[in-house]
C-alpha cells in the first residue's frame, strides 16, 4: 500500500514523549483521510494495508497506532455483523470521523481461550405479544479505551442460566446504564482514554445484537484482530531498530541486533502470509484455527520488548530520561504484555491449542 495520503499526518506526529491529551481529535484527523476504511466490505484495498498504515504510525506513536486499532475493528464489527438499522446508523458516522469506536472485547477473549468466565452477564425478556426481546446486562469491563461520551463500544455478555453468549453494541452516552471511570496514570498510552467500564441494569434491544453465534463473530473477527495487533508492535520494533542504528554504543550489541533484523524480516514475511489470507470472507476454516496468529502477535510483542531493551542499552544514560522518545518505547513495549489478549492469555492458549493439535 502506498502510505503517500497519510504521509504528513504520520510525519506530524513525530517521535516525540507521549502526551496525556486525548487522541480523539488526531484520531478522528485520520479517520476522516481514510485511514481506518481498509478490509472492509467495500474497501478497495485489503486488511494488509491497514497493517501497514498501522505500522507506519507505530513507528512514531503506539498510542494513535492503538487507538486507530480499536476504532477500525469497531468499524469491522458494525460492517459485517450490525443489524440493518446500526449499520445505516453508526456506520458512516464511524467511516466519517464523527465517532469514535471502541473494541472491548478482552473478557470475551478470554473466555474463548478457557482462562476465565466471561463476567458480563444479561437477562432476555421477549414481548409475547410482539415478539421482540429485551436484554439488561450487568458486568464490569476491566480494561477498554476510545472510551468518551458519544464512543460506540463493542462487548460480549453471558446468559447465566442458558450460557449463551452474545456480542452487542450500545453508545456509551446514551445509557444511563453505562458508567466509565477513567484510568489513573498508566506506565504509557495515557492519551488512548481507556478505563474501565460498568454496566448496571443496561437495557438494550434485539438491533443492539452483533451477533448470537459468538463462535463464528470471534473466528472470523480475531484473526483480523491479531494481525492488526502484530503490525503496531512491528512498527515500534522498527522504531527502535533505528534509534540503535543511530546510537554510538551499537558495536557490543551487533550480533544481537542482526539476529533481531532477522526475526523482523521473518515476522515481516508471516504478517504478509496470514493478512493476505484474510482477503477472502468469511475466511477459509471459519476463522477458528488461530494457532499461527497467536504465535505471530506473542513473537511480534516479544520481539518488541527485546529490541526496545538493547536501544537503552546502546543509547545510553540520555535514554533514561523519562521524556526521552527511548525511555517511551520502552514503557510502550511493555504494555504489549498486558494488552488483550496478554502475554498469559496468549501463552495459555497457544499451549492449550498446541497439546489439543
Amino acid at each position: 500500500m502506498a502510505l503517500a495520503p497519510f504521509a504528513h499526518f504520520i510525519n506530524e506526529l513525530g517521535v516525540r514523549a507521549e502526551s496525556t491529551e486525548p487522541l480523539r481529535e488526531k484520531l478522528l484527523e485520520l479517520v476522516a483521510l481514510g485511514g481506518t476504511d481498509f478490509g472492509l466490505t467495500e474497501s478497495s484495498e485489503p486488511l494488509l494495508a491497514q497493517a501497514d498504515l498501522i505500522g507506519a504510525i507505530a513507528e512514531n506513536c503506539l498510542s494513535t497506532a492503538f487507538v486507530t486499532w480499536s476504532h477500525h475493528m469497531t468499524t469491522e464489527y458494525i460492517d459485517r455483523f450490525a443489524s440493518a438499522e446500526l449499520r445505516d446508523e453508526y456506520l458512516p458516522q464511524l467511516l466519517a470521523g464523527t465517532r469514535v469506536g471502541s473494541t472491548a472485547l478482552a473478557t470475551a477473549l478470554a473466555d474463548k481461550s478457557g482462562k476465565e468466565p466471561l463476567p458480563i452477564t444479561f437477562t432476555e425478556a421477549i414481548d409475547q405479544a410482539t415478539g421482540a426481546s429485551t436484554f439488561a446486562v450487568d458486568g464490569i469491563i476491566p480494561w477498554a479505551s476510545n472510551l468518551y461520551a458519544d464512543t460506540l463500544i463493542v462487548f460480549a455478555a453471558r446468559n447465566e442460566t442458558t450460557e449463551e453468549r452474545v456480542v452487542f453494541a450500545a453508545v456509551i452516552g446514551d445509557n444511563a446504564g453505562i458508567s466509565v471511570k477513567p484510568a489513573g496514570e498508566l506506565l504509557a498510552l495515557n492519551a488512548t482514554a481507556s478505563g474501565t467500564v460498568r454496566f448496571q441494569g443496561l437495557e438494550l434491544g434485539r438491533a443492539n445484537v452483533l451477533s448470537r453465534d459468538v463462535d463464528f463473530f470471534i473466528g472470523q473477527m480475531r484473526p483480523r484482530f491479531l494481525v492488526l495487533q502484530t503490525s503496531f508492535c512491528l512498527g515500534l520494533t522498527r522504531a527502535s531498530l533505528k534509534a540503535i542504528s543511530a546510537a554510538n554504543g551499537l558495536a557490543p550489541f551487533a550480533h544481537e541486533v542482526e539476529d533481531y533484523v532477522t526475526e523482523l524480516e521473518r515476522l515481516s514475511d508471516e504478517l504478509a502470509r496470514l493478512g493476505s489470507e484474510l482477503g477472502a470472507y468469511p475466511a477459509a476454516g471459519n476463522g477458528k484455527a488461530p494457532l499461527e496468529y497467536l504465535k505471530l502477535r506473542l513473537n511480534a510483542a516479544e520481539l518488541a520488548q527485546a529490541v526496545a531493551r538493547v536501544e537503552l542499552a546502546t543509547v545510553g544514560g540520555r535514554g533514561y530520561y523519562a521524556a526521552s522518545a527511548t525511555s517511551r518505547r520502552i514503557r510502550e513495549s511493555l504494555f504489549l504484555s498486558v494488552q488483550a489478549p496478554t502475554e498469559g492469555s496468549l501463552r495459555w492458549e497457544i499451549s492449550q491449542l498446541s497439546s489439543a493439535a
